[in-house]
């Protein structure tokens, strides 16, 4: 390709809710690029957002946030959703259509080869605009949750669908998705996490000491069950450890963690990074609200699991797959969560074994067929 020769152009159409539809709205980006170097431009769009549908998109983003802080909220509107499956789509396809017009416009005026969504309504959306505006671009979902999956995914129109596991499947079937759009594929994962680091050279690149140590995340939001009751029962355990609390966007939280072990170095408070995975590469467990893409980059790493909380149902699915697995724990206290870690810390055998799990997943090379399958469907439909 001549330097001048304009490159088709992939778009990752995604939702800034949380950071989970983000990161793995990268990872694909990421994995075209590292095998089909230079041969797309790659876009990847917070995509409601930057149409201009502000006010449904602040709407959508608020929810999220109230239910990350009442997760019975996430638990109990998903049933209602599965329970009426035609008619959340239904109702999602009304609330979206001024998006979908809005999409149709844009993307008439400077067609991509192919756009990826990784957001149940970006999905609806764009099945709309399909059949409603007369959009002619491809478009290729990819259904993020592994289990549990809601039927707010579940658009029968959707030109094609990856799905994260069979268990995805077969809910997606039951809500009405065509089974011969469905493809398995598995979780793709950024780079930067398939080639993380090794723990000694973490630890010295961020300045850490050499002892066992817990990442806790809040997740891009900053929230999770008991925050400080957290942090202070891992510091005031039996273990000689150092804690390592990323905070988010949660300026507030990160301020008043900082405040718990002044002039100590046992207790490390971060706000939003972009280098986690060199923080989790530098631990021993990670401490976290099961998100997938949390988990997944966790697990990518080799580091054992310790789920201090879910929200949503497909959530739940991802504890029962880390304990299933021997992954790692739910932790439904800070006592259990005390327990656990003092049992990995005791043991470190404990952590070999489940690195030596977490290599049997071998994420790299399904998010390597996440490159080549959407790359074949850009270029063939097939």
């Amino acid at each position: 390709m001549s330097a001048g020769e304009h490159k088709p152009e992939i778009l990752f159409a995604t939702i800034a809710a949380g950071g989970g539809h983000v990161a793995g709205a990268h990872a694909m980006s990421e994995a075209i690029e590292r095998y089909y170097p230079g041969r797309f431009e790659l876009r990847v769009s917070d995509y409601m957002e930057d149409l201009g549908i502000i006010r449904l998109d602040r709407f959508h983003k608020d929810s999220w946030r109230r239910a990350l802080r009442y997760p019975v909220l996430a638990r109990v509107g998903q049933r209602v959703i599965d329970a009426f499956p035609r008619l959340t789509i239904a109702v999602e396809r009304r609330i979206l259509r001024d998006f979908a017009r809005a999409a149709a416009a844009d993307l008439r005026e400077d067609p991509p080869l192919l756009v990826v969504s990784n957001h149940g309504l970006i999905t609806t959306a764009l099945a709309e605009a399909r059949h409603r505006y007369g959009l002619e671009v491809p478009a290729l979902t990819y259904a993020t949750e592994p289990f549990n999956i809601s039927a707010y995914w579940a658009e029968p129109r959707v030109d094609r669908v990856i799905v994260a596991s069979e268990d995805g499947r077969r809910r997606l079937l039951r809500f009405g998705v065509p089974a011969d759009r469905m493809t398995i594929i598995g979780r793709p994962v950024r780079q930067a996490f398939l080639n993380a680091p090794t723990k000694p050279e973490a630890r010295e690149h961020l300045g850490l000491e050499d002892r066992f140590t817990c990442l806790v995340s809040f997740g891009g939001e900053g929230v999770g069950r008991d925050p400080r009751g957290l942090i202070r029962t891992l510091l005031d355990s039996d273990v000689p450890l150092q804690v390592v609390a990323i905070t988010g966007r949660n300026k507030v939280l990160r301020e008043e963690l900082r405040r718990l072990r002044p002039g100590t170095n046992s207790l490390l408070v971060e706000g939003f990074v972009e280098n986690l995975a060199e923080y989790l590469a530098s631990s021993d467990v990670f401490v976290g609200k099961a998100g997938p893409s949390s988990v997944y980059e966790a697990l990518a790493v080799g580091r054992p699991v310790l789920a201090s909380g879910y929200a949503g149902l497909n959530e739940l699915g991802v504890v029962r797959f880390i304990e299933h697995e021997g992954l790692g724990r739910y932790v439904r206290t800070n006592a259990a969560l005390r327990g656990e870690v003092q049992r990995y810390a005791s043991y470190p055998a404990l952590l070999e074994e489940v690195a030596q799990r977490c290599r049997q997943l071998d994420l790299a090379s399904s998010t390597e067929r996440f490159a080549h399958h959407i790359v074949r469907y850009a270029l063939t439909g097939a």
